[in-house]
């Protein structure tokens, strides 16, 4: 069995190659994600743990409670086949055993380190001892927080984020991957906020077959429109500021400082990477924005050097093949 990595909102697993996304919601507080293959479901469910946190046998009680009225719902009787403490990631947990008309495995633990509480539940038809080493070697390699830099891993693209930066938006569609990470810092008189945009657009050559080879001009002519919509600054111009390399693909770098508002006044500092990767066939759009906003009658000042060690840092971590 050969098996990928995925990292999204502070976890980090490796499952088998043909398993694939096909739900997520929330950001590294509260969401949820869950893959599929044939055979196999896993879904992580997560909440943020309280001031006072409850016993983590009171919340497996939650858990099962809710199972039996989804049961009740489908007229099914669910029956608790097995219930024992494990460990998860060096966490005490709990392993529920839950049977309906599937059965459903659950380990449930409570992470101090991400303040969160999750949920891991697992569906495998047949659960025989290829399913027993699979979910072994889950477990064994799962990691539901990270010590340093949050690992996004999914649709064969990779890059590091700083762990302040929670995910505000994703879209999957065909042939298009759109993902944003928030920083915010709220003070009395000032709001700073930094995004992280990463766009993917696959099979390229016939998309784009004008402008693919020349990412320069596949972002004057196809891309920047729609970014400017994302940006919600339709007057804002930007110069190419120069080149780099990644994976031997050539890297288009470009840049713009926007000033705008009347009374509450914005500045804002954009940089944009632009790149065809020809063993995926994609155009790739990975860009910082950093903003300032403080009423009219103070200065704003946007450190510039702490925007470009950001941008430079996420795209060198970039792997998009």
């Amino acid at each position: 069995m050969e098996f990928k990595e995925v990292g999204w909102n502070g976890f980090l697993i490796r499952v088998p190659e043909e398993m694939h996304l096909t739900r997520q919601g929330g950001n590294a507080k509260e969401g949820t994600f869950l893959m599929e293959s044939e055979g196999y479901l896993i879904e992580f469910n997560w909440t943020p743990t309280s001031k006072k946190p409850k016993p983590l046998l009171a919340i497996v009680e939650t858990v099962v409670d809710r199972a039996r009225k989804e049961a009740e719902n489908k007229k099914e009787k669910l029956t608790i086949e097995e219930r024992r403490e494990t460990f998860v990631n060096n966490h005490d947990a709990v392993y529920l055993r839950l049977k309906s008309s599937v059965e459903e495995r659950y380990y449930i633990w409570q992470c101090p380190e991400s303040e969160r509480l999750i949920a891991l539940r697992f569906i495998i038809r047949p659960f025989d001892e290829k399913a027993r080493n699979f979910v072994k070697q889950f477990l064994s390699t799962l990691k539901c927080h990270m010590e340093e830099k949050n690992i996004w891993s999914l649709m064969k693209i990779r890059f590091e984020a700083p762990k302040s930066f929670l995910l505000s938006e994703a879209k999957f569609a065909v042939g298009r991957a759109h993902i944003v990470l928030t920083e915010s810092r709220l003070s009395a008189f000032e709001e700073r906020s930094k995004n992280i945009y990463v766009d993917y657009f696959s099979m390229a050559n016939v998309m784009f077959k004008d402008t693919y080879k020349d990412p320069e001009k596949w972002f004057e002519k196809n891309y920047l429109k729609d970014f400017k919509k994302i940006l919600k600054k339709w007057r804002i111009n930007f110069e190419t500021s120069g080149e780099k390399n990644l994976s031997n693909h050539k890297v288009i770098i470009k840049q713009a400082k926007k000033m705008s508002g009347l009374y509450t006044r914005s500045t804002d500092l954009c940089s944009v990477a632009c790149w065809y990767c020809p063993e995926m066939n994609r155009m790739y759009a990975l860009a910082v924005n950093s903003r300032v906003t403080r009423p009219a009658f103070f200065k704003r000042r946007l450190n510039e050097e702490e925007h470009n060690k950001l941008f430079n840092s996420v795209l060198e971590s970039f792997q998009c093949h």
